[in-house]
């Protein structure tokens, strides 16, 4: 559940005085409006009226230029094709702007916020809710909490009570005790950047290895190695080093992840090898806590691990997996759930049976749920060690994050 920061009891009336006057039709006191706000926790949350597993979910802009509009980028609940949903209202003579959103109370995600200026036709916000918006977002500033920066602007993360907790990624105070060492390696087909991270602590026990794809976002975005550190430090995890792969650019990141099994090969039968070497000190957890995660099209890269090197990796996790990939279509396109997935069938046809195989999904996450669903009931069916977990969220870091650590407890 989400940690809450004490506050006072004048902070706690602000909230329903901040919803009552944002309901009414009655003229508001800007300052002293915005001076409540100042003193909530926001986005508001509230009890949903006619589901109790739900919540009632406020959220405010403040803007005092002439816009056409403010649009609430929410990760799988109003963007894509919902841009409507995410339209907020503004209040006539104000500068306030309010969306109320009804939301399962285990969601956890993230947003921004879009200023629409005048002019802007219909078809050209309805893009605002694509993967490339014509226009960027901004963050929540009424939000306390810290960040994420994905996408090249920082957004801000709704985690709702009911969801799972995200101890290791709170403490942002944390600094990390080991090294961090940065190479350049021929891998896949170019020479792209590796990152190493080495725990500081010394440990008795042997050194798991955890190997991430998109890198660059894992390390210099999300902060990886302060989360793995935070959880080995408070004994969630087994002690783990990190090994990350960068991708060159968007185009590289399309080419070289999903199915591409020159690139496993290159990990398993290169990078790995030759870290052992480079490190004869370390005593190695050994394969069964060799573990590769990826998240999307490295989610597909992920199972395809456990196919061509099961035996380097003993476990794979694999998020919100790309399952509309295929070798001869590397774009999505409209996929349903009566598609057939390459992806599933090249799992299935190889049944990798001494890997252990971690899925995990955003439970809004379309035609992708039922797939990864099912996909999880074969690898059982054929007697595969396979573990599924649904989060309340969409295809997000907000939620992938915590799950990468939870992936990691049965390591």
């Amino acid at each position: 559940m989400r940690n809450l920061t004490p506050r006072s009891l004048d902070d706690i009336c602000a909230e329903p005085r901040i919803r009552a006057q944002l309901s009414t039709s009655l003229p508001v006191d800007i300052t002293h409006f915005w001076h409540e706000v100042e003193c909530a926790a926001f986005p508001l949350m509230a009890k949903s009226s006619s589901n109790t597993e739900n919540r009632e979910v406020t959220f405010l802009w403040r803007s005092e230029e002439a816009l056409q509009g403010v649009y609430l980028r929410l990760n799988r609940v109003t963007d894509k094709k919902d841009v409507k949903k995410g339209l907020m209202t503004h209040i006539l003579s104000t500068d306030i702007w309010t969306l109320t959103l009804e939301l399962p109370a285990s969601y956890r995600g993230s947003y921004s916020f879009i200023e629409i200026p005048p002019g802007m036709t219909s078809e050209e916000i309805s893009q605002l809710g694509g993967r490339f918006s014509p226009l960027p977002g901004q963050s929540d500033p009424f939000n306390k909490t810290s960040e994420i920066n994905i996408r090249g602007f920082g957004e801000s993360v709704l985690s709702l009570d009911l969801a799972p907790e995200q101890t290791e990624w709170d403490d942002t105070s944390h600094t990390c005790s080991g090294v961090l060492s940065t190479s350049y390696s021929f891998v896949a087909g170019h020479q792209r950047q590796v990152r190493f991270y080495l725990p500081g602590n010394p440990t008795s026990e042997p050194l798991g290895l955890l190997v991430l794809p998109d890198a660059e976002t894992w390390f210099d975005r999300v902060g990886i190695t302060r989360a793995i550190e935070i959880a080995v430090t408070t004994g969630r995890i087994a002690p783990m080093a990190i090994l990350g792969i960068d991708n060159i650019n968007e185009s590289d990141r399309v080419n070289i992840l999903g199915g591409n099994k020159a690139l496993i090969l290159d990990i398993a039968g290169n990078l790995i090898p030759q870290l052992y070497k480079d490190h004869p000190d370390i005593v190695w957890a050994g394969r069964s806590n060799t573990i590769l995660a990826g998240q999307s099209l490295g989610g597909v890269t992920a199972l395809m691990a456990a196919l061509y090197a099961p035996d380097i990796f003993g476990m794979v996790i694999s998020h919100s997996p790309s399952m509309w990939w295929s070798p001869d279509r590397n774009t999505p396109v409209m996929f349903t759930e009566n598609d057939s997935s390459w992806v599933s069938k090249q799992v299935l046809s190889s049944l990798p049976k001494d890997v252990n195989i971690r899925l995990g999904i955003g439970s809004l996450e379309g035609a992708t749920v039922p797939h990864v669903q099912q996909l999880h009931q074969s690898l059982l069916a054929a007697g595969l060690k396979s573990a599924l977990s649904v989060y309340t969220g969409g295809h997000d870091y907000a939620w992938w994050r915590g799950a990468i650590i939870d992936g990691l407890t049965d390591a």
